[in-house]
């Protein structure tokens, strides 16, 4: 899919890419895209509910940002089915 780069694509859509690119160097250029994205640099944590930074929060499975530790006790305390 391309983008224009006169209409910068919304940090959102790409997490969502992020989440689900499994290629190193296309998820470091997809990093590179959400660091120089025009949106705010703090985004609510799917989690907790609380702000995280956009530069060292975690991207959930469906593309949210989450705060690392949230995400890793809500990875441990799952029950295993």
């Amino acid at each position: 899919m391309s983008h224009s780069h006169n209409s910068p694509r919304a940090w959102r859509e790409i997490a969502r890419d992020l989440a689900r690119e499994p290629d190193g160097l296309k998820r470091r250029a997809l990093m590179e895209e959400l660091n120089k994205s025009s949106d705010p640099t703090f985004a609510t944590c799917a989690i907790c509910n609380k702000l995280c930074e956009l530069t060292s929060c975690k991207i959930d499975e469906q593309g949210r940002p989450v705060h690392e530790n949230c995400y890793t006790l809500k990875l441990t305390s799952a029950p295993n089915h």
